[in-house]
């Protein structure tokens, strides 16, 4: 019985998607736009989130408590008690309604979490395992040892990203200014205005694209893996 009671309320927010027809998916500015943050913040946040994350594990300076202290401010302070000051901010040097502003800004609300995962993950793998990689090159260092351990954790940071942004009104909105149609937004304006049909593509689209990312990158993460072991042996 409680499984069955798990599984309704994980299915019940779908069920208003079988109701209706959504529009046909087109390969329009709102789309491109919101492919192009989906994919340049998963790439940034895997570098910077695994590059932080090695230097926090490894680094003997004492800045260390600090920057770490910094870092994850984030995580305990919600966005939109700093949404203010990153508008002024950025206000103040023209990024306000710019694609680099709004990539900018969803950045710093996603690269916190990205930078957690990251050193959670290092540290269960312990750091006696991963000074032995210092004998390696950084290219043969990732690809055979640091790849392999840590696939999971990159999909993660990649998917968590993912759903952030995809999730994100507010601050597209305001940062870009109305300016830079994504998904999220016109969803909220589709929604309003009682557009059915064009809720449900955007709906949709939301759902596809963490499914996509999910499916393609554990294909690509297994294929990958494959391919080093058989290289080693």
């Amino acid at each position: 019985m409680s499984r069955v009671l798990i599984i309704s309320f994980i299915l019940f927010p779908f069920l208003g998607l079988l109701f209706g027809l959504p529009s046909p998916i087109r390969l329009d500015e709102v789309l491109m736009n919101t492919v192009f943050y989906v994919v340049s913040l998963a790439v940034i946040n895997v570098w910077l989130g695994l590059g932080t994350a090695w230097w926090l594990i490894f680094t003997e300076s004492r800045w260390r408590t600090l920057v770490e202290w910094l870092v994850f401010i984030p995580l305990f302070i919600p966005v939109m008690a700093s949404m203010f000051g990153m508008y002024i901010v950025l206000a103040n040097v023209g990024l306000v309604g710019t694609y680099a502003g709004v990539l900018l800004v969803l950045l710093v609300s996603t690269l916190p979490y990205s930078i957690r995962l990251a050193y959670n993950a290092m540290y269960v793998i312990g750091r006696p395992l991963l000074e032995q990689t210092m004998t390696l090159p950084p290219l043969p260092r990732f690809s055979m040892v640091l790849f392999p351990l840590l696939a999971a954790t990159m999909r993660t940071i990649v998917l968590f990203s993912t759903v952030i942004v995809l999730g994100q009104f507010v601050l597209v909105q305001l940062i870009g200014a109305g300016l830079i149609p994504t998904v999220t937004t016109q969803l909220y304006q589709s929604y309003a205005g009682n557009d059915v049909s064009l809720a449900l593509q955007n709906t949709w689209v939301l759902i596809l694209l963490p499914v996509l990312l999910y499916i393609g990158l554990g294909g690509l993460f297994r294929a990958a893996v494959r391919i080093m072991k058989e290289r080693l042996r």
